[in-house]
């Protein structure tokens, strides 16, 4: 279905036109990836495999612009991609989405009514490496549940994101009551690991949580603490702002919520960030430089550990 390969290491399925990438995504989208499991058919905590083991490497730069509502590779509800995708160091430009809205099951309450937007909806114990993302415009609402927003991923649980860019790009998450998330790089971090990466002139919104880099980080699920090296944001605006009469506002230079033990930092920046908030509660609203909020719970609270940023 794609333009060459054959889905292993040293012949990777080749991503060479903007159709390819659409075959991705509606593989993953509808239900037909779990079939392509190298080593497993479940990667563990639950989660479908999805490509897991096949990779991917994208040939040439590919333009979004004629696309008229962007579909994310993978999104909630066990539609999750697990693959390793290589952009070889190309551009993906023009990406445009609404948000893909999870409304298959009513009775499971953690994915009916999540808002999904990103190039990568979710990245599950899978990778992304060498991809750049320009111009993009971002904006999910949840149905009555969260919403992610991410330029690369809109959630990397226990993924790893490498020597991937985001630029010039808009991005906003939004739901009817609190808890949603927006992030230059990725929307939401559990356990992910994320090294040579830069968030640089984006505008990130959201009703709850945002940051320059990421906009939560949650390593409450038990696949360990994420790690940012050799990471940036610059020249982002970040905001966030809710008339919800229960909700936070936090903006985060780099990160807008912690959920974690110990996130750990080494050799990033935050530059010429401009961070707004407007919220209900002075208790509920914070700006940080690095962080804005740190979530304390289960007999812990959460921190950050710098090291050379």
């Amino acid at each position: 279905a794609y333009s060459g390969g054959s889905g292993t290491q040293d012949n990777p399925w080749l991503i060479s036109s903007v159709e390819d990438l659409q075959t991705l995504a509606s593989t993953i989208n509808d239900g037909k990836a779990a079939g392509y499991d190298a080593d497993c058919t479940d990667t563990g905590n639950g989660i479908p495999g999805n490509y897991h083991g096949y990779y991917f490497r994208q040939t040439t730069d590919l333009d979004l612009n004629g696309i008229d509502n962007w579909d994310p590779i993978g999104y909630s509800g066990g539609c999750y991609f697990a693959g390793h995708y290589d952009g070889d160091g190309h551009t993906i430009t023009g990406a445009k989405s609404t948000g893909k809205v999870d409304e298959r099951d009513k009775d499971d309450a953690d994915s009916y009514g999540c808002a999904t937007a990103g190039i990568f909806g979710w990245v599950a114990l899978g990778s992304v490496e060498n991809l750049h993302v320009e111009n993009a415009n971002f904006k999910a609402t949840g149905k009555g549940n969260y919403s992610y927003v991410g330029g690369i991923a809109a959630v990397a649980f226990a993924a790893s994101i490498e020597n991937c860019a985001v630029k010039s790009s808009r991005l906003e998450s939004r739901r009817d009551n609190n808890n949603n998330c927006a992030g230059g790089i990725a929307g939401y971090s559990t356990g992910a690991t994320f090294k040579n990466c830069a968030s640089v002139s984006n505008n990130i919104q959201s009703m709850a949580y945002g940051g320059g880099f990421v906009g939560e980080n949650d390593d409450d699920y038990g696949v360990g603490d994420s790690k940012y090296t050799d990471c940036y944001a610059v020249n982002c605006s970040v905001a966030a702002k809710t008339e919800e009469t229960r909700g936070t506002s936090f903006a985060g230079g780099f990160i807008g919520m912690i959920v974690a033990d110990k996130v750990a930092l080494t050799n990033c920046y935050a530059y010429k960030s401009v961070l707004s908030t407007e919220g209900t509660s002075a208790n509920d609203v914070a700006t940080g430089v690095f962080a804005a909020s740190f979530f304390a719970n289960n007999g812990y609270t959460a921190s950050v550990d710098t090291k050379n940023c």
